[in-house]
């Protein structure tokens, strides 16, 4: 089999000087499935929005990209391609396949951060970040629009007092939409906040720290502003904020609560503070990989405090989902009655530590057994419970979304902070 590979664009050739000792790294890149005239085939796409490249590719292809991680020198792919097919991987070929994947901005290295910074600066300049998941999820700002038909649903819930913060899923809006009610239908009986916190999963930025963006949020409803002047009081005390901005580009699970609370208390009545979370529930925990990066503990507390301080009224919402399980998720086990309650037994031992607000038992409880369930957005759940160290915790609503098609489910909560 050839060394199959296509661009979906093309390029004019580049001039690239061939270096056998240049070590080769791919960004992080997704493959799935895809079918061509030659049969099976593997597509790769870059879901950060970086790069807005398709590569289809054969299976040597692919191994040849499975190379390229930063330890490997060029000959020492072509060396290993040998071992693997018994044919030479030719040094043109391999040349063409680098230049390519330089163009397409899926290598590490200085052309990359050179482009990176360049897409910073334009996204900082424009100062707005659009909503790019509204037409998959039917949102035009007209009355079509699927939220009061939703809160239909809402029945009477009575919390002994205000809502200062809530958890809410990140699905697309059908499959999480038991807890979308139960959260949002709270929030209508809620005055409208001057300001909304809200905190996010970092599911495929570039930064393994906290990353806040300055943008102001552009969707069908209209525009709403970020608050700048807290944002820079924050910056003070937590630098390199904003360093890895481009994260939020084009992740959802901000988005998709803006545009909730845009229909229930008006695009241009308050303002936010749109933070992306890191998972601490690697080695380091609450800790960054990334040596400047700042910790997940102390920015909770920083930003609380700041909250405190300023008397505005601050709502916090957290777009998270928990256990993602099922074979398409590598489980060996079929999505059977008793495997779900399993899963089911095992979010409610966390959701009860939110119940108490105990944000280090809830921690722990996520990430013990390395965190099997792969429950997703530990981090954003955590940092409001550190930011609301006095409030109580009341789950409105739990739901398991499955599909026996795909072999997935995916976990959901609704949890309301007085």
């Amino acid at each position: 089999m050839p060394v199959a590979w296509e661009l979906r664009v093309r390029y004019n050739r580049a001039v690239v000087l061939w270096d056998p000792t240049y070590k080769p790294c791919l960004r992080p890149l997704e493959a799935f499935p895809v079918s061509d005239a030659d049969g099976a085939a593997v597509g790769v796409y870059d879901r950060s929005g970086l790069s807005d490249v398709s590569l289809t590719l054969s299976g040597p292809a692919l191994r040849v990209m499975g190379l390229m991680d930063g330890a490997n020198t060029c000959e020492d792919i072509r060396r290993k391609f040998v071992a693997s097919y018994g044919r030479p991987l030719s040094v043109e070929t391999l040349q063409g396949m680098l230049e390519h994947l330089e163009r397409a901005h899926m290598l590490e290295g200085s052309g990359f951060e050179a482009y990176y910074q360049s897409r910073l600066r334009e996204y900082r300049s424009a100062g707005l970040r659009d909503m790019p998941h509204a037409a998959a999820l039917g949102i035009t700002g007209d009355s079509g629009d699927p939220f009061d038909e939703m809160l239909a649903d809402a029945g009477p819930i009575t919390l002994p007092s205000t809502v200062l913060g809530v958890v809410v899923p990140h699905l697309d809006y059908p499959r999480g939409r038991p807890c979308y009610v139960a959260a949002y239908g709270i929030l209508r009986e809620r005055p409208t906040p001057d300001r909304v916190v809200i905190l996010g999963t970092n599911h495929f930025g570039r930064s393994t720290s906290v990353v806040a963006t300055a943008n102001d949020f552009v969707t069908p409803l209209g525009k709403t502003r970020t608050d700048a002047a807290l944002l820079e009081r924050l910056e003070v005390q937590c630098s390199g904020l904003r360093a890895c901005e481009l994260d939020h580009l084009r992740e959802h699970s901000i988005e998709l609560q803006v545009i909730w609370l845009q229909h229930l208390f008006g695009p241009d009545s308050f303002e936010m503070v749109p933070v992306l979370c890191p998972d601490p529930c690697g080695q380091t925990g609450t800790v960054s990989y990334e040596e400047s990066g700042i910790d997940l503990r102390d920015f909770a507390l920083a930003l609380g405090e700041l909250i405190r301080d300023d008397g505005r009224d601050t709502l916090i919402v957290a777009g998270a989902d928990f256990s993602h399980v099922g074979p398409a998720f590598g489980d060996e086990r079929p999505l059977d009655d008793v495997f779900l309650e399993e899963v089911r037994q095992r979010d409610k031992r966390a959701l009860d530590k939110l119940a108490v607000n105990d944000p280090t038992a809830f921690l722990r409880c996520v990430a013990e057994e390395e965190n099997v369930t792969r429950i997703c957005s530990a981090g954003c759940v955590f940092a409001l419970s550190i930011m609301l160290p006095q409030a109580t915790g009341t789950v409105l609503q739990y739901h398991q979304a499955v599909d026996q098609a795909s072999q997935t489910c995916v976990t959901c909560a609704a949890v309301a902070f007085t």
